[in-house]
């Protein structure tokens, strides 16, 4: 089951607008259909793990593992932490340079996960994805808050009941 976003005035006018999809195991699926995902990890990624009080960055270590998908990070933090557990499969580089290198045709990638970014800077990178990448690349948000520009994305939920989700998409993903 998906729901229409519901934000109209938040939607520059596109291709496409973002599917709210709340049932995990459909979101996995998804997440499995592609052959070569990789997952954008933002800044706030550090600041979500405090509010939920969870290891968000140990889920999404898992979720990599299971998808076989390459994480792309930008802070040092996550660098560090990445580091001390041993994950080598990351690349250190800006979310805009990476943005403009999926919307060339050159690209392999088929899938980019987003989280962790600020709403706005997200809001623009998936934008600038939308309209110049929307042929070869689908677009997934999964941070606590909905995203109109991204293909497929979580809905506005509780952040308790967020991680809940993202513990559920992880062991979904195992699977």
């Amino acid at each position: 089951m998906s729901i229409e976003y519901w934000l109209k005035g938040d939607i520059p006018p596109g291709p496409i607008k973002a599917t709210v999809i709340p049932d995990i195991k459909k979101l996995a699926s998804i997440i499995k259909q592609h052959k070569k995902p990789l997952i954008m990890i933002g800044p706030e990624i550090h600041r979500l793990s405090e509010l939920v009080n969870g290891d968000v960055l140990g889920n999404l270590i898992n979720i990599s593992n299971s998808i076989k998908a390459e994480m792309i990070v930008s802070d040092s933090k996550s660098v560090r932490t990445l580091d001390s557990r041993g994950f080598k499969n990351y690349v250190i580089a800006f979310p805009l340079e990476v943005v403009q290198k999926l919307s060339s045709n050159n690209s392999n990638n088929d899938l980019a996960i987003f989280i962790g970014f600020h709403y706005y800077y997200g809001w623009l990178l998936l934008n600038y994805l939308k309209h110049y990448a929307y042929k070869n690349l689908n677009t997934m948000s999964i941070d606590p808050y909905p995203q109109p520009n991204a293909r497929w994305t979580f809905p506005l939920l509780p952040l308790s009941i967020w991680y809940k989700n993202l513990c559920q998409l992880e062991e979904e993903l195992k699977s």
